[in-house]
């Protein structure tokens, strides 16, 4: 099984780019099954939002935070200490949106994938709100930098969610990631 904790803001998508990242997975045939799971309360927009992902190719019998996660996603770079790294295995990739390696993981030796995902957005006017939506953009960095779920099952799965109206600039949020994000050992 594979297990993703992901940290956003409320009003960034975080827990809409869950549910499309467990859709992608679907679509990978060596997946069977997926699970998102958000975590938030009465929480308003702007607020810390944490969101679960789990891929397996069995059933997935847990329905509970992640606890040990294999990878990381970091919507908010402000967010960063509110995953324990600890807990994220030494082989996963951590996954923020940051154009530098964070302060935390010089010289872990650890595997990060940055990406300008707030720029990208922006660019494309993924704004709602006042708020800048990098769901997407983070998803096309995931998919780069992990290698787990491909580019092209991960924009079917956009499609398929936003459909065709709203799909267009997400899809390309996510391949504009894909192609921008940097792999590097922290």
């Amino acid at each position: 099984m594979i297990e993703i904790i992901q940290i956003s803001r409320g009003g960034s998508g975080g827990v809409t780019g869950a549910k499309i990242l467990a859709d992608a997975a679907m679509h990978e045939d060596k997946f069977g099954y997926s699970q998102a799971i958000p975590k938030y309360g009465s929480e308003r927009r702007g607020a810390a939002v944490e969101a679960y992902v789990r891929f397996d190719n069995k059933p997935i019998r847990l329905h509970s935070p992640v606890y040990d996660a294999d990878h990381a996603l970091v919507l908010d770079e402000s967010l960063i200490d509110r995953i324990d790294f600890e807990k994220v295995s030494k082989d996963g990739v951590v996954i923020v949106n940051c154009t530098k390696i964070p302060e935390q993981f010089k010289g872990s030796g650890r595997k990060i994938a940055l990406v300008d995902a707030t720029r990208i957005s922006q660019e494309l006017g993924l704004v709602l709100s006042g708020f800048t939506l990098v769901n997407m953009t983070m998803l096309g960095a995931f998919a780069k930098g992990t290698e787990i779920v491909s580019i092209e099952n991960l924009v079917k799965a956009i499609q398929e969610f936003w459909g065709e109206k709203r799909a267009p600039k997400n899809v390309e949020a996510a391949k504009r990631a894909f192609e921008e994000t940097k792999v590097v050992i922290a």
